[in-house]
């Protein structure tokens, strides 16, 4: 099978990370005859990535995208003619199927309608799922209504969980849809790393301070650091002896300095310590992690804590509530709840919800189920039958 992966996107972030793992997975498989993967020269680590990958395999070819997501978004004319260039390049490729990663159903729309241009079955590669918008602007509702016909174009899905596939057998009645679950290096199971040897490789106090890391990318509309900053500012006295360490760089770092900078009770105990390689010391390093997103697929640093055996408090959105329990959740807006969640984290017993993750989020499952549900060859319906719309799989080893 001659399979294609496109991404568009100029962030490396979380799900371009898994992205490489898909990448990985199919390349060692014997039912993949060659391997095209399209990504922007400008995203310059993915891009080097892959390149590496290519050097390493002969069935992988690098092809490079003159533009990413980003770029021509909001041009409709660039839009055009980057779909027709695009298409043009996969109609010599021969391929059986492309692979889209795809954000949201509004990200890589580029690699969507070339691949339907050059009559390519596709399969999107969707972490995020719109719900319908409340109250909606008529501009809102325009932008929802063709939100909803994008999601009639992918003949298949691969999404994180049953909550997400749910909502694209609505979407995409038409649509296969499947599952296929993160996966984390064991290495977070397996660190021998203590926390006070973190803290001193790292230069973090050890003296009794309580240290919350908050691990991921800078953008308030999903992360909502800046629920974080206000709950800290809400309940000061309870963070009076607590360092909160804000790992990652994006959009809102500037706005988040500035608020800290502003606030003498935010400058007294958050300490912003920028992108990191290898957030593993930061995470053995901490008392408690939290993620107080708005919206979330399934966040990587949610099963790295888990498996590290560091709780994590994260609202309870996105189906996230089917993987922790409900000491380590809060209602989305509840800064209280949030609190006090946090700071009774530490007592919350660990070791047999890390066995699981072990189990469900391993490298050896995820492989298994990358090349399934790519070389899967039939249509939609399924055991379910056509009539009942999408179907989604995964394995016995994923099921709770």
């Amino acid at each position: 099978m001659k399979l294609g992966i496109y991404c568009d996107s100029g962030i490396n972030g979380g799900h371009e990370e898994m992205l490489k793992r898909f990448m990985l997975a199919l390349v060692e498989c014997a039912h993949v005859e060659a391997l095209h993967i399209l990504v922007p020269t400008a995203n310059e680590p993915l891009y080097r990535y892959v390149s590496e990958l290519a050097s390493a395999h002969p069935k992988v070819g690098t092809i490079g995208l003159s533009y990413t997501a980003e770029s021509i978004h909001g041009n409709v004319f660039t839009l055009l003619r980057m779909v027709r260039a695009t298409a043009a390049t996969l109609r010599t490729l021969r391929l059986n199927k492309l692979l889209i990663a795809q954000g949201t159903i509004a990200s890589g729309i580029a690699g969507l309608l070339a691949a339907r241009r050059a009559r390519i079955r596709t399969v999107s590669y969707l972490p995020l799922v719109d719900e319908a918008p409340v109250n909606a602007s008529r501009s809102g509702k325009i932008k929802w209504l063709i939100k909803r016909a994008l999601y009639r174009v992918p003949h298949e899905y691969v999404t994180l969980n049953d909550h997400l596939c749910s909502k694209l057998n609505r979407l995409a009645p038409n649509a296969r849809v499947m599952i296929l679950e993160n996966y984390v290096d064991d290495r977070f199971s397996r660190s021998t790393l203590t926390k006070s040897a973190a803290r001193a490789a790292l230069g973090l106090p050890d003296d009794g301070t309580t240290i919350i890391a908050h691990v991921g990318r800078l953008n308030f509309q999903q992360k909502r650091q800046d629920f974080l900053m206000q709950a800290i500012e809400r309940h000061a006295d309870a963070f009076a002896r607590t360092l909160v360490l804000i790992v990652g760089e994006g959009p809102d770092a500037a706005r988040l300095q500035d608020m800290i900078d502003a606030s003498p009770t935010l400058s007294a105990c958050v300490r912003m310590v920028g992108p990191k390689k290898d957030v593993l010391p930061y995470i053995v390093a901490s008392d408690a992690l939290v993620l107080p997103s708005a919206y979330e697929g399934v966040p990587l640093v949610m099963i790295e804590a888990v498996l590290a055996q560091r709780p994590i408090v994260v609202s309870r959105v996105s189906g996230l509530d089917s993987y922790l329990p409900d000491a380590m959740l809060f209602p989305a807006h509840d800064h209280e709840a949030f609190v006090e969640r946090i700071f009774a984290a530490r007592d919350v017993p660990l070791a047999a919800l890390a066995g699981e993750f072990r189990r469900r989020f391993s490298r050896e499952v995820f492989d298994a189920q990358a090349q399934n549900v790519l070389l899967h060859t039939g249509g939609a319906g399924g055991a379910r039958g056509a009539g009942a719309g999408a179907t989604h799989q995964h394995s016995d080893v994923l099921a709770k």
